[in-house]
């Protein structure tokens, strides 16, 4: 079995597609590698197709005039990347970039249409993916403008002890973004990230080596990251 035709069925946008229409599709795909920092397009590009993540992390973010970055998701291995243009034929609301070394497949937009057309439930998938992506989208309006930096940088420790199931005393657990891209997505600075983890830090609520962080006090953390002080 291809790597592409491995990889369309894995992914749920295309659960419901018979072997037969995935093959015909993957037989049009195509692999694409980026090296870390390389942009795989950027903000107001025409969408010329779907890109699903086959290795590596690729981060879709905003940029202002005046260089400052806002990061709305990272999408990693199995997901797919910009879908919303491939529907309302715009182009790119955001640009993105590759994290570290990636590899995506690139599905051209007439192969995607065609598929799309001939399986109509591809849609409810769409609708729940993009349902899913306007949630993440929303907690993080609510996360950059009522909270202070200090609670943002706790309620990003929160919901990353949270997926690791590490939301206990003792529990420890590796943040997998720098905090220069934390900074980014939280929209702050990497001085503003290293000042509330080490408020934290100081505070007996978390204790650091490197990534690695272990939560100490769940009740203080938590309280932390409902703070809307800065």
């Amino acid at each position: 079995m291809s790597e592409a035709l491995a990889a369309l069925r894995a992914h749920p946008l295309f659960a419901g597609v018979g072997e037969p229409a995935l093959a015909e599709v993957a037989s049009r795909a195509l692999v694409r590698t980026l090296p870390r920092n390389a942009l795989l397009f950027r903000r107001g590009e025409r969408c010329h197709g779907l890109y699903i993540v086959l290795e590596g992390r690729i981060q879709v973010y905003r940029a202002t005039r005046d260089g400052r970055e806002q990061v709305l998701h990272v999408d990693g291995p199995g997901r797919a990347v910009a879908e919303v243009p491939l529907f309302d034929g715009g182009p790119y609301p955001a640009s993105a970039r590759a994290l570290e070394d990636s590899r995506l497949l690139f599905l051209p937009r007439p192969a995607f249409q065609e598929l799309y057309r001939r399986h109509p439930e591809i849609a409810d998938a769409v609708i729940r993916d993009l349902g899913r992506r306007l949630r993440d989208l929303v907690a993080l309006v609510e996360t950059v403008t009522l909270r202070g930096v200090r609670a943002r940088v706790a309620h990003a420790l929160v919901e990353l002890a949270e997926a690791e199931g590490a939301l206990r005393p003792g529990g420890t657990f590796v943040v997998p973004r720098t905090q220069e891209e934390l900074a980014r997505q939280l929209a702050t600075t990497r001085d503003g990230v290293a000042r509330a983890l080490a408020v934290l830090a100081r505070a007996g609520i978390i204790r650091r080596r490197g990534r690695s962080v272990e939560i100490l006090d769940v009740a203080a953390l938590e309280a932390a990251a409902q703070a809307g002080g800065r």
